[in-house]
This record gives structure tokens, sequence and C-alpha cells, in this order.
């Protein structure tokens, strides 16, 4: 059995960031999905799961998702930075 990569000395911790970190994943994911669904309902009016999922996004909104991506990580992460808020 391979031995889990350990930040703390506790290993309650460790869990509790691993919870923690795949968590904030799955809340930028959902975050990225809304922005699709609303683009696409400002644009069609209405829409269906395979347009959301066929969905591909302009190099210009490339750019933009990249740019939300980080600040949500800068915010994710400033907790272990020492500054919380």
């Amino acid at each position: 059995m391979t031995k889990r990569p350990s930040q703390f000395d506790d290993p309650a911790i460790d869990a509790l960031l691993g919870i923690v970190l795949s968590l904030g994943s799955e809340v930028y994911v959902l975050r990225d999905r809304m922005r699709v669904i609303e683009k696409m309902l400002e644009a069609k009016g209405a829409i269906s799961r395979a347009d959301i999922e066929a969905y591909k996004p302009t190099p210009e909104e490339e750019g933009e998702i990249g740019k939300d991506r980080d600040a949500f990580m800068a915010r994710f992460f400033r907790v272990f930075e020492g500054n919380p808020e």
C-alpha cells in the first residue's frame, strides 16, 4: 500500500484538506457550467442538456474563463497564505 502524501502532522487535517480541495473543485465546475447555461439562455432563450454539453467557448471566452479560474483559485487558497479574507 502506498503512503499518501502528508502536509500536516495530524492525518485528520490532511483528510479535511482533501475534502475542502475536492469541494472547491466541484464548486468551480458548477460555476463554469452555470456560466455556459446563462450565456446560452441569453442567446437562445431555451436550451437542452445536449446544447450545454456541446458548447465550445470562443478564444476570447477561454481567456475570460482563465482569468475567472485564476481569481477563484487565488481566493480559495488565500487562507493558506495567512490571509483568510
